[in-house]
């Protein structure tokens, strides 16, 4: 795992380094790549100025040719707020009277504006959130908190920004006269970096294993693949495909029960119940590949697949991590970089089938909550013809009160 942490602070770069030197086999700042560009920050709150910064930076890693699979773009977003002044300057620290104005500047105009203020009134704390964006669409956040009091007069050496002005009471020092391990150990960034390294750790083996989960049923695929003959077979194979029934079945089991039997059935993700009812309903003839969505937390299952139906090598995901939402150009190039002509997703809700950069990419839509403007539940058929032809049909379920 590469870090690539969105400042040019290199005081804020010798924190980082040492929170989660033991994280990543590279933690580099964006400057180390020779990245200059600032993503705006026009979020309402920490935790958006740190995704749109994280977020901006993978964006640029990626259309400049930067970003590595495994990449982990962070970011954090930090301020100072005060109580008296109603939680100023807050997200506008970096900026509060300009942003060429001086720290020491900053901090002389908030010791006046506080200078009439005594006690438990001059109240404050620091306040990080850090973004993870990595290279494959995912998103993660951790904050810290980092309260005390808005000193008499600055004090201390240590540190950088509103440092010298935060008293400490417990520890009878301002932030700025704390050692850089007295700092780290109870800092808000401290905090939130601490809990980002948990965060990394996690993520890095929960991939782990569902990487060896995916591979142990990619080779179980691949044993009696979807679209290849099977004994007793007819030489047309008819594969249902169908996405988002998040724990609404009954469709699902209509179309199994009135349309089958099917050779094969794939299901791209937000099942969010066990797969074996469907498994079932399908016949033991069928052949059942079941991908995970982002709304299956505890489900075993693989989140992306390469299979081959008929002549052509399919990439099957979610969709998700990707920004399906937005464009499916990402999704498509990913495919495209796979060698797979066809990339199958779900997410949306909404039935697609379009040909982008050379990649037919298709959502049967959701067979049991669909947001396109009819709102019709819908799903897909794909029938293989003898020479490996694929043709694609999109079907509907009619409501039958009308």
């Amino acid at each position: 795992m590469r870090i690539i942490f969105a400042t040019h602070n290199r005081d804020k770069m010798r924190e980082i380094r040492r929170i989660l030197r033991d994280a990543a086999s590279e933690i580099l700042a964006k400057s180390d790549l020779g990245i200059d560009f600032d993503p705006e920050e026009n979020g309402k709150s920490f935790a958006e100025n740190a995704e749109a910064k994280a977020v901006g930076i993978r964006e640029y890693m990626r259309e400049h040719g930067l970003l590595r699979e495994g990449d982990v773009i962070l970011a954090d977003d930090s301020g100072l707020c005060i109580d008296y002044l109603r939680g100023a300057p807050g997200i506008y620290s970096a900026r509060f009277l300009g942003e060429n104005s001086s720290y020491e500047e900053k901090n002389r105009r908030i010791l006046e504006k506080l200078k009439d203020v005594k006690g438990e009134d001059r109240s404050a704390h620091f306040s990080c959130d850090i973004c993870a964006a990595f290279s494959d669409g995912r998103i993660f956040h951790t904050e810290g908190s980092f309260p005390g009091l808005i000193a008499e007069k600055p004090a201390g050496r240590n540190g950088f920004g509103y440092d010298p002005i935060l008293y400490l009471p417990e520890y009878r020092k301002t932030s700025a006269e704390l050692s850089p391990e007295e700092k780290d150990g109870i800092s808000h960034r401290g905090k939130a970096l601490r809990e980002m390294r948990r965060l990394l750790r996690s993520v890095e083996e929960s991939d782990r294993k569902l990487s060896e989960r995916g591979r142990r049923y990619q080779e179980e695929l691949e044993k009696e693949a979807p679209g290849e003959k099977r004994e007793g077979e007819t030489e047309k194979k008819r594969i249902l495909v169908v996405s988002d029934t998040h724990r609404r079945d009954e469709n699902l089991l209509r179309v199994l029960r009135e349309e089958g039997p099917f050779s094969d059935l794939i299901h791209l993700g937000d099942i969010e119940e066990p797969e074996d009812k469907f498994r079932e309903a399908a016949g033991r003839d069928c052949h059942c590949c079941f991908l995970q969505g982002n709304c299956d937390f505890f489900a075993e299952l693989p989140r992306e697949l390469e299979l081959q139906l008929g002549k052509e090598r399919c990439f099957l995901t979610h969709g998700h991590l990707y920004g399906v939402n937005m464009d499916p150009r990402i999704l498509a190039e990913e495919a495209r970089s796979r060698n797979c002509g066809v990339a199958m997703f779900g997410h949306s809700h909404k039935p697609f089938l379009r040909v982008v950069g050379g990649v037919i990419c298709l959502n049967p839509g959701s067979i049991s909550f669909p947001r396109q403007a009819d709102r019709r539940p819908s799903y897909m058929i794909i029938e293989v013809d003898e020479r490996g032809n694929l043709d694609f049909i999109q079907k509907y379920i009619e409501d039958r009160s009308r």
